[in-house]
């Protein structure tokens, strides 16, 4: 199975039908590039290092190149604007934000890694695969992609059942 869908559909898609998080205020997508805004104010129980981050940059911009998907495993190419805080300050602070968003949101931690790339920039690796068993059993995705604002994937499907207990969302 094939699926290209514009990145608002299939924002649609993942979101089933509920709204985006409090904390990702804007979340749009142009060429191979996601672009997030982040409300650090808006992340339930931070740790002490990120609320000291939320006071001098309470909105975090960040740019998800697409780069790569490897087995189950889409990478993308990281830019993080965060007012006068030093990106690198707020790097390490990138995973336990995502892994607080998770929880919040009822999903397992891990889902989304920050690290470092080949080079020592910034890149996050989503486990595309980890996500769609959450929701369905029988989906093998095979490739993805992101480009012109449009999500191109590739599933194999056998015996497909639904998750319908994993659609929980923040709101």
């Amino acid at each position: 199975m094939r699926l290209s869908l514009p990145f608002p559909e299939a924002l649609e898609l993942v979101l089933a039908g509920e709204p985006l998080p409090a904390l990702l205020p804007r979340l749009t997508c142009s060429g191979a590039t996601v672009h997030a805004d982040v409300d650090l104010r808006a992340i339930p129980s931070p740790p002490f290092a990120l609320r000291a981050v939320a006071l001098a940059a309470p909105t975090v911009g960040v740019d998800a190149t697409f780069r790569s998907f490897d087995a189950g495993r889409v990478t993308f190419d990281l830019v993080v604007r965060a007012g006068s805080v030093p990106v690198q300050r707020l790097l390490n602070q990138l995973t336990p934000l995502v892994n607080s968003v998770l929880r919040a949101a009822e999903l397992p931690a891990g889902l989304v890694v920050v690290e470092q790339g080949p080079h020592g920039e910034p890149q996050a690796v989503l486990d595309v695969q980890a996500a769609v068993a959450l929701r369905a059993d029988g989906v093998t995705v095979t490739e993805l992609s992101i480009a012109d604002a449009t999500v191109h994937v590739s599933a194999a499907l056998r015996h497909v059942a639904a998750r319908p207990e994993h659609t929980a969302r923040p709101r």
